[in-house]
């Protein structure tokens, strides 16, 4: 999508609440400050959402407007515990954290530079520590063409080879995006890293 497909999608996102997906992934944490790391951050709705659990979050999406936005939604204490950056998600060199959170934006890595990017992705999460976002499937509309990534459900599962699956649901209907009416085909996921999660702070 170009710039102004993206103002347009920010205007749409309004002050929505965060995502059922990320907030029931925060719970299973349970109580305490820990790391995580917004891919694809938006105008940081759920960043503030996870900054708001006390904890500290590295937030990268490629639209400076969404960075701009982000710093202006989150207070003066919580961008303490924030580091925000302009960049693609496939370029940026991950810390590590307890949780990944990649809320409908990892569509857009380049399909050919997806292996790599994924790769780097699984590696930046601790032992124990979750990934929690979207995967889309082969027979979604952006499918079409080859500018994003899709994947059948066999390869989705495939990503988190020798990880537990907390959380694996297919969605398929057709509805709206900011482009306009689409089919959506969707994975939604939360995994967890083998290990034993270290302890909160």
């Amino acid at each position: 999508m170009n710039g102004s497909t993206w103002t347009a999608y920010y205007e749409s996102q309004g002050d929505r609440a965060p995502r059922d997906l990320l907030l029931s992934t925060l719970d299973a944490f349970g109580p305490g400050a820990r790391d995580a790391i917004d891919l694809g951050c938006g105008t940081g709705i759920e960043t503030v959402a996870i900054l708001r659990r006390g904890w500290r979050v590295f937030a990268i999406d490629a639209e400076p407007a969404g960075i701009e936005r982000l710093l202006v939604r989150a207070s003066a204490p919580e961008r303490e515990r924030l580091q925000a950056q302009v960049g693609s998600i496939e370029d940026v060199e991950l810390p590590t954290g307890d949780l990944v959170w990649a809320g409908y934006s990892l569509f857009f890595v380049p399909p050919q530079r997806f292996a790599t990017t994924w790769t780097g992705i699984r590696g930046s999460v601790r032992p124990g520590g979750r990934f929690a976002g979207q995967l889309l499937g082969e027979r979604d509309t952006w499918a079409v063409g080859g500018d994003v990534n899709a994947h059948t459900r066999a390869d989705a599962q495939a990503f988190f080879d020798g990880w537990t699956l907390e959380r694996f649901d297919e969605e398929e209907n057709d509805g709206e995006a900011c482009s306009g009416p689409k089919h959506w085909h969707l994975f939604h996921i939360v995994a967890r890293a083998p290990g034993v999660l270290g302890p909160a702070l």
